[in-house]
């Protein structure tokens, strides 16, 4: 990302040794990112507003950071250090987000969000790329994992075995065993091996006891010798066969418990739409205040929903919302929302436990949250949320809004 924002003119670093230093800040960024989920989300909703603060708490972290590996990066930088500051942040995001969690936190944050700041030119590019590229990795996994059928053809395998070709016995070897049983010395006048026959065959009664054991020895030692090399190829090959047949099994086991789990979500998901029925409020959505409706709506489709999804799954929840609600053609104003729900504290607490708030930004449902809890006043909702309280949007995508950030949240609280 530091690079990306060096290529649109939008950094200058004059060496190569400024850009290594701005790249280990990123580093140490990303090694802390890791270990905090909430930090994650925090530092996306602040690396991705083009109007953020320099007094933020985030910015100030990554430019103590910045600094203690530039120490002249104020005085380079110059007007523009917020420029730089971010695009450090998103460098650790982008490097963070090698884990499909973090990944998915970093979309969930910003999905969204991003259409309401006011980013232009380059900048904007880079961030709406960075995002729709984590969409899109995203989806296609969730396309994958969802389907009914997985469209692949079935591929000859091919294991590469070994050929057993040494399993004769070796002649040479068995004739020396037979001539030390025949005994005591042969043509050349001296034994094979430490113990011969001692008894010449003329010696009939003393030859004979030791002419069996000899020979038996001597001919088990070279069968023996066959049989190990055969018996350690066969074993080697057998356990490659084994290790393919293991591997395709378990794709296979895979694809049967996606493909079951696909199908019970579905199922789940159309008995959920016909009944109408909210568990999390044990009342008929057709019941509830429609003030509330988003709100509950979201957590319960959420609750149904596993946080790998396809696209579609939004679309389904779009359609059913607009089935119970009376008006979802016409915009409303984030602040009109806030003051209807505010109205039902009492009965959302019960189905929204108390959240601890995140420091710097923070997203829609941490902020209702909090305004719920009376940890938060509405007057703060630009200050920490970091959009205008007078922005519209349809009801439709309130309530997908408020489903991402259900869906974050769980992941944030799945260890």
């Amino acid at each position: 990302m530091i690079q990306e924002y060096l290529n649109s003119n939008l950094l200058s670093v004059i060496n190569d040794e400024d850009f290594k230093k701005l790249k280990k800040a990123a580093d140490e960024i990303a090694k802390k990112l890791v270990k905090s989920k909430i930090k994650i989300v925090s530092y996306t909703l602040t690396a991705i507003n083009p109007d953020i603060s320099a007094d933020d708490v985030n910015i100030i972290e990554v430019k103590e950071i910045i600094i203690k590996n530039w120490s002249t990066f104020l005085s380079n930088t110059k007007d523009t250090p917020l420029t730089y500051i971010k695009a450090v942040m998103l460098e650790a995001l982008n490097s963070s987000s090698e884990d499909s969690n973090n990944s998915l936190l970093i979309w969930f944050a910003s999905r969204n969000i991003v259409k309401y700041f006011k980013l232009i030119g380059e900048e904007k590019r880079i961030i709406l790329d960075f995002i729709s590229k984590l969409g899109n990795t995203i989806n296609q996994t969730a396309n994958k994992e969802w389907a009914l059928s997985s469209g692949k053809e079935l591929v000859k395998k091919t294991i590469d075995l070994k050929d057993i070709t040494k399993y004769l016995p070796n002649e040479e070897s068995l004739t020396k065993y037979l001539e030390d049983a025949v005994g005591p010395t042969n043509k050349a006048g001296k034994a094979n091996f430490d113990s011969p026959n001692p008894y010449l065959p003329d010696e009939a009664a003393e030859w004979t006891y030791e002419f069996p054991s000899r020979t038996a020895k001597g001919i088990k030692i070279i069968i023996d010798g066959c049989l190990r090399a055969i018996v350690s190829i066969t074993n080697e090959n057998k356990d490659k066969i084994q290790s393919v047949l293991n591997e395709e099994l378990e794709v296979i086991k895979k694809e049967i418990f996606d493909k079951n789990k696909s199908s019970e979500i579905r199922s789940e998901l159309l008995w959920w739409k016909e009944a109408g029925y909210s568990t999390s409020a044990d009342i008929s959505y057709r019941e509830l205040d429609q003030s509330v409706l988003e709100i509950i709506l979201a957590k319960d489709y959420s609750y149904l929903i596993p946080v790998v999804y396809p696209k579609a799954v939004d679309y389904f929840l779009k359609g059913t919302y607009k089935e119970l609600k009376v008006i979802t053609e016409q915009k409303m104003t984030i602040e009109d929302f806030l003051t209807a729900i505010q109205k039902h504290s009492e009965t959302l607490k019960t189905i929204l436990p108390e959240q601890e708030l995140l420091t710097g930004k923070t997203n829609l449902l941490y902020f209702i949250n909090g305004l719920l809890w009376n940890k938060l006043q509405l007057t703060q909702f630009e200050k920490v949320v970091g959009i205008e309280l007078s922005t519209k949007l349809f009801p439709t995508e309130l309530v997908n809004w408020l489903f991402h950030d259900f869906q974050l949240i769980k992941i944030t609280n799945t260890k």
